[in-house]
C-alpha cells in the first residue's frame, strides 16, 4: 500500500499551498520506505498554521537555504524546483492508482483536493485527468465513521452543568468512552488521525508531521480492516465506490445537523461539501472529471 499526507499553509484551496508532503510505501515483510518533500509555498505561513505543524517562516527558510523545494529520503536530501516536487508527488500517487495499490489518505477530500488544485495551478496534469483517474483511495476517516457512526466523542454537559463547545475546542466532558470498538476511554473528541490512532491503539510517532501521519494512516487502515472484516473482503474498486456513497451520506447528515443548530446556508455548503475523494466545489472550479 501507498500512503499520502500533506501539511499546508492553511485550509483555503485558492490561497493556501502545500508546505510538506510525504509518500510512504509499505510492503509486507519490508520496512516502510518514505519520500518527503519540503516546498517553499511562496507566501508567509500564518501563525495558526505554524502552531499546528511547527513550520514557521524562519524554520522553513533555514531548511530550504535558498532552494525552491527539497526531496528528502533516508539516503539524501536533494534541492529541486517546486514544480518538480509537485510533479514527483503526483507521479507517486498516480503510479499507485495505476497499478492498483491502495492509496491511503486520511481525510482524502482535503489532501487530494489541495494536490489537484496545486497541480492545475502550475500546469501539471491532475490525477483526475490521467488515464487511471482516482479510483483506489482508502480513507480511514470515512470508513471508521461508517462502521461506528454513533460512537459518542463529546458529551454536551459535564456533571457540574458546564457545556462543551466543539467550535472553540473547549471540552469539559470525558470524551470518547468506546463504541463498537471498545477503547477503554481514549478521551478523543473528534475523528482526526491523532484521535483515531488513540481510539484504536495505533502507534503514532508525530502528529502533523506528514511522514508520521502517512505511516500512521497505513497502520490505522490495517486495524480497521481487522475490526471490520468486510472492508478487507471487498475489491479495491468496490471499496472506493462505497466510500463515495458513505461520504455523501455522512456529509448530508452533517448538513442536516448544521441546519438544525441554526448555521447559515453558506456555512452548510462550505462545511458539508459532498465530494470525495476530491471535493465537488474544487473539482467544479478546476473543471475536473466527475465535477458534475
Amino acid at each position: 500500500m501507498v500512503a499520502f499526507d500533506t501539511e499546508t499553509t492553511g485550509l483555503d484551496f485558492n490561497d493556501d499551498r502545500i508546505l510538506t508532503a510525504s509518500i510512504v510505501h509499505r510492503t509486507p515483510g519490508a520496512r516502510p520506505r518514505t519520500i518527503s518533500w519540503l516546498l517553499n509555498p511562496g507566501r508567509d505561513i500564518p501563525d495558526e498554521a505554524a502552531a499546528v505543524h511547527g513550520w514557521t517562516n524562519d524554520r522553513l527558510h533555514a531548511h530550504l537555504d535558498g532552494a525552491e523545494a527539497l526531496r528528502i529520503t533516508d539516503r539524501r536530501t536533494v534541492a529541486i524546483p517546486r514544480d518538480g516536487a509537485l510533479f514527483e508527488i503526483a507521479s507517486q500517487c498516480a503510479t499507485a492508482l495505476h497499478v492498483g495499490a491502495p492509496l491511503i489518505v486520511h481525510n482524502a477530500a482535503f489532501d487530494l483536493s489541495m494536490l489537484e488544485t496545486e497541480l492545475v495551478r502550475v500546469g501539471i496534469d491532475p490525477l483526475s485527468a490521467r488515464p487511471s483517474g482516482i479510483r483506489g483511495v482508502v480513507d480511514p476517516m470515512v470508513i471508521e465513521k461508517q462502521h461506528d457512526p454513533y460512537r459518542k466523542q463529546c458529551y454536551k454537559k459535564a456533571p457540574d452543568g458546564a457545556a462543551c463547545d466543539p467550535e472553540t475546542r473547549t471540552h469539559v466532558c470525558g470524551g470518547c468512552r468506546g463504541g463498537k470498538y471498545r477503547c477503554g476511554g481514549c478521551g478523543s473528541t473528534d475523528r482526526t488521525l491523532t484521535s483515531l490512532c488513540a481510539h484504536y491503539r495505533i502507534v503514532h510517532t508525530g502528529a502533523h508531521d506528514a511522514a508520521a501521519d502517512a505511516l500512521a494512516s497505513t497502520r490505522l487502515a490495517l486495524r480497521l480492516a481487522e475490526q471490520w472484516p468486510e472492508v478487507a473482503r471487498w475489491k479495491l474498486g468496490t471499496l472506493h465506490r462505497n466510500q463515495e456513497t458513505w461520504r455523501r451520506e455522512q456529509q448530508a447528515g452533517l448538513a442536516s445537523f448544521f441546519r438544525k443548530v441554526g448555521k447559515s446556508e453558506e456555512a452548510v455548503s462550505v462545511e458539508a461539501s459532498d465530494g470525495w475523494p476530491v471535493q465537488t466545489s474544487v473539482a467544479r472550479a478546476l473543471g475536473l472529471a466527475g465535477a458534475a
